[in-house]
């Protein structure tokens, strides 16, 4: 038979919530990663009547001893507060399903704090919302629901929410340093005798640490102090404080933490020499083919190029030529290139010192994509989400306090407390509780202002980031459109070139088709086929030697058609050979067109 807590929250003997409300509850408590299936951390503090000391206890891991623990038969005590820990900060809770539901269950805890236990289960994100949920019994029939066993009157005070906060993390090599982190409680309490159970959740020890500590140290807080129902509610708003002060305690040192580096890439920003590393001198450093290498190295020359002696015949050979074109007046009349100048400077400027020069450069526009990268700037949206999120937060903790504030303004009106408690004894402490609700409530909107400031510094450095970006982007395109230009110039001077080395070649062809005839009939007249006179005269008919002739054409014809018949395979080979290189890169999409036409046929 199945246990009875196992239907909670459909098994509250008294609740507002709609029926359909609950059972989207129970729905919701079968979700995975909620409970962890090993890890157990649920601790108690206890305060017994006319006790001298709180008690500190650990509750067994089994349900069934949970439950023999809990059983109020022998005393209910005055104060139980149970702390309930996840493993981690985005983690499981540190119970099973069947200990929550029997605690529960046993309490007759409001539906609506399962809003709250919900949150704590296994996630990728910190949660960001809070919120307050309330549930009272103080009206003048609300004792027709009293347990005299278990001394419940009835008539109770119950209510629970969360608050949030950043926390410094514990590993120094976490991403984010500063995460959200959440603290829930549950509260009621027992108008008539003063009883009062907590249920708080947390993802670490901090709250029980400081609760325990307060115990100790807090003059209302003592055990001796707590002694009937108006000390106990005025212990009680203590512990709220505690947790009041929690949500507002951090933001400050992580605001500071955050204006570090937010000043850091504004300072970097407004102060980087852009127009300086964008000069064509600094583009043509970051683009010249050394920086370019594929190895990620300079490109050095081999020794046989930085030989003196090569160097000198290849620039006596260019001189020469190039006086012989000159002369000729082939040689072109256009200003003459870099190359040229380059050739014309003379022994001192070699590569040697070229790369000498070279090293001593930096290359400035490097140095400013690598300061302002892309990724760069992906981590400064991100830290303005981040604040865009903490500006939320804020806000939310601002509503829960004004809730908090609200329900105990409405509660020290209500029947039940005008009729089982002694207004005069509390009021003080009431008014302290609100004062120090306002209080940081003001504090908090003066995080919310500072961090508004900060996220619009963040926008105006996101800003000033793109544009730099854009201004560097505009710089380059405007230093390749420059050389394009020059680029272009140049080959207008090679096309020129090209075509007087074109006459000129027309004129050799011109010249050797009008010589070639001739000797051809030269080196066959001397060739022996034909007989002439001793003395190389005509005084007879000249004879025809036919062995010689058919010598002559025997060797001559088949050596014409080998280096024929070698040219024409030579051609169709690399003709073939090239075009199957300018197919190659159009086959993958010629196959992808056919795919696409098979899918679509089908």
């Amino acid at each position: 038979m199945t246990p009875e807590y196992l239907e909670y929250p459909t098994n509250l003997v008294r609740t507002e919530a709609y029926h359909h409300t609950l059972e989207s509850y129970r729905a919701k408590l079968n979700t995975r990663g909620v409970f962890h299936p090993t890890y157990r951390s649920l601790g108690f503090i206890e305060l017994y009547e006319n006790g001298n000391a709180f008690h500190k206890l650990r509750s067994p891991d089994a349900v069934d001893q949970l439950s023999s623990y809990i059983d109020e038969e022998d005393g209910a005590p005055l104060w139980r507060m149970v702390f309930l820990q996840s493993k981690s900060a985005r983690g499981a809770l540190g119970c099973s399903k069947d200990q929550l539901l029997l605690l529960l269950t046993y309490y007759q805890v409001m539906p609506y704090f399962l809003d709250f236990v919900l949150t704590f289960c296994t996630r990728e994100q910190p949660l960001a919302h809070a919120a307050f949920r309330y549930e009272d019994y103080l009206e003048e029939n609300s004792s027709e629901f009293a347990i005299p066993q278990l001394r419940r009157s009835g008539v109770q005070i119950q209510h629970a929410f969360n608050l949030l906060s950043v926390e410094r993390a514990g590993d120094s090599i976490e991403k984010n340093q500063w995460p959200l982190r959440q603290v829930a409680l549950y509260y009621s309490f027992d108008v008539s005798n003063g009883r009062s159970l907590w249920i708080i959740l947390k993802g670490n020890k901090i709250m029980a640490t400081r609760i325990l500590s307060a115990t100790e140290h807090q003059r209302r807080l003592k055990a001796t102090a707590i002694t009937n129902p108006e000390t106990s509610f005025i212990a009680a708003l203590e512990v709220h404080m505690i947790m009041i002060d929690w949500c507002s305690e951090n933001w400050a040192e992580y605001i500071e933490h955050v204006e570090e580096v937010v000043n850091t890439n504004s300072i970097e920003g407004k102060t980087a020499p852009v127009d300086e590393v964008t000069r064509p001198a600094e583009i043509e450093t970051a683009h010249t083919q050394r920086n370019t290498n594929t190895f990620g190295s300079k490109s050095q020359p081999t020794d046989i190029f930085n030989s003196t002696k090569r160097w000198t015949l290849r620039q006596s050979s260019s001189n020469l030529f190039k006086s012989i074109r000159r002369f000729s007046g082939l040689e072109s009349r256009l200003p003459p290139n870099d190359e040229e100048n380059t050739a014309e400077k003379g022994v001192e400027d070699t590569p040697e010192l070229q790369d000498e020069e070279y090293e001593e450069d930096r290359d400035k526009l490097s140095d400013l994509e690598k300061e302002f990268s892309f990724q760069k700037y992906q981590n400064m949206s991100q830290l303005s989400v981040e604040l865009e999120k903490s500006l939320a937060v804020l806000e939310q903790n601002k509503g829960v306090l004004g809730a908090i504030e609200e329900h105990y303004r409405s509660v020290i009106e209500s029947y039940g407390l005008t009729t089982y408690m002694k207004k005069g004894l509390y009021d003080s402490d009431l008014a302290a509780f609100f004062a120090k609700i306002r209080s940081t409530k003001r504090e908090l909107d003066i995080h919310y202002r500072r961090i508004q400031t900060l996220s619009q510094a963040l926008e105006n450095e996101k800003t000033m980031f793109t544009t730099l970006l854009q201004y560097k982007s505009e710089k380059v395109s405007e230093y390749f459109a420059s050389s394009a230009k020059i680029s272009s110039d140049r080959m207008e001077d090679i096309a020129v070139r090209t075509e007087q080395e074109t006459l000129s070649m027309h004129v050799i062809t011109i010249f050797t088709l009008i010589f070639l005839p001739g000797t051809f009939i030269a080196t066959l007249f001397s060739s022996g086929v034909f007989h002439w006179d001793d003395d190389g005269s005509l005084g007879s008919d000249w004879v025809i030697r036919k062995g010689a002739l058919k010598l002559f054409f025997s060797v001559s014809i088949p050596m014409m058609a080998i280096i024929l018949i070698s040219w024409s395979l030579l051609f169709v080979y690399m003709r073939r050979k090239r075009q199957q290189r300018m197919q190659k890169p159009l086959l993958p999409l010629a196959e992808g067109r056919s795919s696409m036409d098979e899918e679509g046929n089908l």
